[in-house]
């Protein structure tokens, strides 16, 4: 069985006890750092079973080794550094392929940034219109890549949802005031921590956040959809690595991921 774990993304209470069990039942946990998730058990005051690194980088060449012992019968976790696996983290990869083998798996529910900062924002739901939204993973750090972005989605009509590092949030909200007008906006920061605090209540306050720390999520309210409009067309990419920006951002991937499997496709194709 494939045992699919959110863990702590800040406060160790939020793992729940299905999760804790889950996590103790298995034989191997594939996890994105070893040394954090070994830390993970040791405040869980949990012998670790055996620890199997699963990152950006090496998840392609691992998840036919980690599938194959799924097939022989092995329970395996798979968890991230904090939150639930395959949102801006690894492990798409290992699950897509074990549903494709028709591997056994579970999702074991725990906390994510995603929805706590959307929970929290109150700027998701306020209507029938409103009741979805769009998780764009973590943005595009180009200006021109970030505007198309931002463009694309002008007039879906939803709020839309991203992560970005905190030295990166200022501009992040001026890009999207400049194209988006001075839409409603929050920057969740640091959640379920400590020093968890909120930030608002629009793009043009948020453009001017200053000294911002910790991981962040920023939400930003919905505009008008019109239905008469098509949403504005991403501009033709000038480069591979822009193209690549673009990608991750729909993707949820970062950068160098995408970059790397644009290459080899390029590559099959050539």
């Amino acid at each position: 069985m494939l045992s699919i774990i959110g863990t702590p993304i800040g406060n160790l209470a939020d793992l729940s006890p299905r999760g804790l069990a889950a996590l103790t039942a298995a034989t191997l946990v594939a996890c994105e750092d070893t040394r954090r998730a070994g830390k993970l058990f040791a405040l869980l005051g949990v012998k670790a079973p055996k620890l199997v690194s699963l990152h950006e980088h090496n998840e392609q060449a691992r998840v036919p080794e980690l599938l194959a012992q799924l097939k022989q019968g092995t329970h395996i976790a798979l968890i991230t550094d904090s939150g639930m696996p395959g949102i801006s983290d690894p492990g798409a990869r290992l699950v897509a392929a074990a549903q494709a083998a028709g591997v056994p798996l579970e999702v074991v529910g725990g906390p994510s940034a995603l929805i706590n900062a959307i929970c929290g924002s109150g700027l998701v739901g306020l209507g029938a219109a409103h009741s979805g939204f769009v998780f764009l993973g973590f943005p595009p750090r180009t200006a021109k890549a970030r505007a198309n972005l931002w463009a694309h989605y002008a007039q879906s009509g939803l709020p839309l949802v991203c992560y970005e590092a905190p030295s990166r949030v200022a501009s992040l909200c001026a890009s999207a005031l400049q194209v988006l007008g001075n839409r409603p906006a929050m920057v969740a920061r640091e959640l379920t921590k400590l020093y968890e605090s909120w930030h608002g209540p629009d793009l043009a306050t948020l453009s001017q956040l200053q000294n911002v720390r910790g991981e962040c999520v920023v939400v930003i309210g919905a505009g008008t959809a019109i239905a008469t409009a098509p949403a504005a067309p991403l501009a033709t990419p000038a480069s591979l690595k822009e193209l690549a920006a673009l990608v991750a951002a729909q993707v949820g991937i970062s950068n160098q991921a995408a970059y790397k499997a644009l290459l080899n496709l390029k590559d099959k194709t050539s």
